[in-house]
């Protein structure tokens, strides 16, 4: 018995990043969909300074060259470097265009409001072809009511509304176009009000209509992992050249949720591949670190991490081996399910 779908639907597709937990973390529902899923809002929420805008300029990168090289339009509401975003894409190996949102002009005057920015960002969608666009960030938006109002004003809910309005523009945008693109914001975090302990829980600002209209949610984090501490107990996963960052899926509209993935980034420079994937085979039980810091893999002794870590090179025949390990059979091993 076949069905016959009648009309027009522009499907989801799903685009293999180099990152292989990434790509098991935001699995679907049947057993080939691997990867990001495209036509996607995204929201990467976490502590001030972990590495957010790295990441998600990083992917959204990835996602353009699978585009033919689709334009980044990034709306910086933070003071981003401009050298250090510079850093971040050529790592990923992007060299298409790269437009920072200016504000419209009307009779000559540009209007500032941020109301006004995410216009601007949101007509990016629509342009033929669309752009990968970056929120930076949700919890930066100062309402044109909050800036030309008085200190101590109430305006409760004005940055949600403005929110609201986006982000159901931009989902529009995405089921309409011919073009499968995203859009990746960041957020901060705030501790949920009566939670302390180990029951404590983080929410971002931005209202429920962005929450409800998010295909993924990720909380962002340093994790502490024991795979680094030779068996002594748990490490933060940090260098001073860089740091492991890791993913939690908290919703994920088109697959599993509750998944974590693990990327390293190295701080003004980018998501490095190589590194990932060491990373990636260390908490999969592929690799392990020895006594003294020895990275050990198949009998294999690679050197002390630290010097691996503090070599930042992108040596290829280097990390050739953990690459070949992760492209054994999936066992889901390496998306590590619920915390």
């Amino acid at each position: 018995m076949s069905i016959e779908f009648t009309g027009s639907h522009n499907p989801i597709s799903r685009i293999i990043l180099p990152f292989h937990s990434i790509n098991h973390a935001l699995k679907g529902l049947l057993p080939d969909e691997f990867g990001f899923p495209t036509r996607t809002v995204v929201e990467l929420y976490g502590a001030t300074g972990i590495g957010k805008s790295t990441l998600a300029t990083a992917l959204a990168s990835y996602v353009s060259q699978s585009l033919d090289n689709l334009e980044i339009d990034y709306l910086d509401l933070e003071g981003q470097d401009q050298k250090i975003i510079e850093r971040v894409l050529k790592l990923s190996g992007y060299s298409a265009k790269f437009n920072w949102v200016t504000p419209a002009k009307s009779k000559g005057k540009a209007d500032v409001s941020d109301e006004s920015m995410l216009t601007a960002l949101l007509e990016g969608f629509f342009r033929e072809p669309p752009c990968v666009g970056i929120l930076d960030s949700v919890a930066a938006i100062a309402p044109r009511a909050e800036v030309e109002g008085d200190i101590g004003d109430a305006n409760m809910g004005r940055r949600a509304f403005g929110m609201a309005q986006f982000s159901r523009g931009v989902s529009r945008a995405l089921r309409a176009s011919d073009v499968p693109t995203a859009l990746f914001m960041i957020n901060h975090w705030y501790e949920k009000m009566g939670t302390i302990g180990p029951a404590k829980q983080y929410t971002a600002p931005g209202g429920v209509v962005k929450e409800n209209l998010e295909k993924l949610r990720i909380q962002v984090k340093v994790p502490w992992v024991d795979y680094l501490s030779s068996g002594d107990g748990k490490k933060e996963g940090r260098w001073e050249e860089g740091w492991i960052v890791e993913g939690r899926v908290e919703k994920n509209r088109s697959g599993q949720k509750n998944t974590i993935f693990q990327v390293f980034l190295y701080g003004g420079q980018g998501v490095h591949v190589g590194m990932s994937a060491v990373i990636d085979c260390l908490a999969g039980g592929l690799a392990e670190v020895k006594t003294g810091g020895k990275l050990v893999m198949d009998g294999q002794d690679f050197g002390l991490l630290s010097k691996i870590v503090s070599n930042k090179q992108d040596d290829r025949e280097f990390f050739q081996p953990f690459h070949n390990a992760l492209r054994v059979p999936a066992d889901d091993t390496l998306s590590q399910g619920e915390e």
